[in-house]
Formats: structure tokens, C-alpha cells, sequence
């Protein structure tokens, strides 16, 4: 009888799931049928646009298809901000270059913090994709930023000259860096799971590290990335957050042994004879 209830509830659990997934993919093909239907809408494209980063799809021919129906001196109307600010990440496309000229028009509509933030972010993520294996290309990038007057080059330089203090275990300029990184971007997960990495490599004081640790709490909200548990456990203990690492340890330890990975596990063990 029992296994008969078991087999019935997982059938009723991949009958959900299937629904689940049924019911994401009916709206998402009725936003898109509204988006062919007229492109120029900008709540069916906000919408279309929402959806597709949900279900982790491509949204670049959407975004596209949208701007060809604006001109751009509508770019800085609220709805058309909105877009850029939240789905537009290429370094060529035409609304970026037209906010990188236009910035103080920009800042007069909009959150100057807003347009710088939207800013550095597209061209980190340019520089991302050079910084380690075209340095050329990176900076011949970095320098145009800097002969254009951007106004924000120093923050998007220190966004990669803070892996240089690391390497050099200059932990003086590496805390201060840290915490201008963290302002700049305050929800840039990865780099704040490098910066925290970096932390436990070659800083010591503990009034610094609770800094970091403050922030590396951003990094373990899905308890899904185990080298973030792992690192969150170890700043923590070292700040004398004794709970806290104990906690964080076995989170992570669980997801290893999900996961039946032998580093994994075998790190995950350490950290547990460390903290407890």
C-alpha cells in the first residue's frame, strides 16, 4: 500500500511540474503573439522581456525588433529607460552608445546613481570577456573610457585592478577597494564572491573582515553555490560568528552530499571539523 502511495505522489509531482512548466510556456507564447502583433507596445514588451529572463531565454530580437519601432530621442522616455536600464547589456548596441553620449541628459530624467551603476556594468562585462585572454583588447577598452572623460573610469578600472592587490597581498588597498567595488555594485554577486575569496587569502583583521562578511551574505541567499557556503563559513568563523559558520557549514555540507561530489565532500568535512 505504501508503495503505491509513493508512486501515486510522484506522479502527482511530475504532473505538476509538467503543468508548471505548460502554464510558462502558454504565457510565454501569448506574450509573444501580442509582442508580433504590435511591437511598439511597451507593457507587452516589458512583459515579453520579463518573461523570457524568468525561463532564462535570449531576449536580444525582442529587444531589437522593439527599438526599430522608437526614435531615439523617445530612449529617455520612462518606459524606454526602463528597458535599457534592465535588459539591454551589449557595449555596441545602439541604446548604450546613445546613453554613453547623452548621460547628463539622462541623469537630468533618471537616478544619476541609476545611470552610472547601468553603465558600469555594460562595460565591466565587456572588459570581462578580454581581461584574461585578449589583454589588447582590454586595454585598448579601458583606455578609450579614460580619454572619453567617463567620469566612472576609476570604478570600472578598480573592478579589475583589485584582482592585481590581491595577487600582490597588498590587503590595505585590497579593503578599500573592496568597499568602493561594493557600492559601485551592490548586487554583483560573482564579484562579491571573489572579492570574499580574495578577503580570506590574505586579510587578517577582523574589524575588516566583518566588512566582508557583511557583504558575502549576498552571495549565499539561494544555498545553492557551494564554494559561497563554503567561503561564508570560513569569514564568518574567522570574524567569531560562531553560529553562524556552524550553520553555514552544514548547509553546505548537505549540498555536497547531494551532489556526491568527493572534493566536495571531503572540503565540506574540513569545514565542519574547523567550525565546530
Amino acid at each position: 500500500m505504501l508503495k503505491i502511495v509513493l508512486i501515486v505522489g510522484v506522479l502527482l509531482f511530475n504532473l505538476v511540474g509538467v503543468q508548471a512548466h505548460e502554464k510558462e510556456m502558454g504565457t510565454l507564447d501569448n506574450l509573444v503573439k501580442k509582442f508580433e502583433a504590435n511591437p511598439a507596445d511597451p507593457q507587452t514588451t516589458i512583459q515579453l522581456l520579463r518573461e523570457l529572463k524568468n525561463q532564462g531565454k535570449p531576449n536580444r530580437d525582442v529587444v531589437n525588433r522593439y527599438f526599430q519601432t522608437q526614435k531615439e530621442a523617445d530612449y529617455l522616455k520612462d518606459y524606454n529607460w526602463s528597458i535599457i536600464r534592465d535588459y539591454v547589456d551589449d557595449v555596441n548596441a545602439p541604446q548604450i552608445k546613445y546613453l554613453f553620449k547623452n548621460q547628463s541628459k539622462f541623469m537630468q530624467n533618471f537616478s544619476k546613481d541609476d545611470v552610472f551603476q547601468k553603465l558600469d556594468n555594460v562595460f565591466v562585462g565587456h572588459l570581462e570577456q578580454y581581461y584574461n585572454s585578449n589583454k589588447i583588447e582590454y586595454n585598448k577598452y579601458l583606455d578609450f573610457l579614460k580619454s572619453s572623460g567617463y567620469e566612472h573610469y576609476d570604478v570600472v578600472a578598480d573592478y579589475f585592478y583589485i584582482k592585481q592587490l590581491r595577487a600582490e597581498r597588498k590587503s590595505e588597498d585590497y579593503f578599500y577597494k573592496a568597499r568602493k567595488l561594493f557600492r559601485y555594485f551592490p548586487e554583483n554577486r560573482k564579484m562579491i564572491k571573489e572579492i570574499t575569496d580574495g578577503a580570506l587569502e590574505i586579510m587578517n583583521d577582523v574589524s575588516r573582515l566583518k566588512v566582508i562578511q557583511l557583504w558575502a551574505g549576498k552571495t549565499v541567499e539561494s544555498k545553492k553555490d557551494f564554494d559561497a557556503l563554503y567561503n561564508y563559513a570560513l569569514i564568518s568563523n574567522k570574524c567569531g560568528f560562531e553560529d553562524v559558520a556552524k550553520r553555514y557549514a552544514k548547509i553546505a555540507t548537505s549540498l555536497a552530499e547531494e551532489s556526491s561530489n568527493q572534493t566536495m565532500m571531503e572540503r565540506a568535512k574540513k569545514l565542519l571539523q574547523l567550525v565546530n
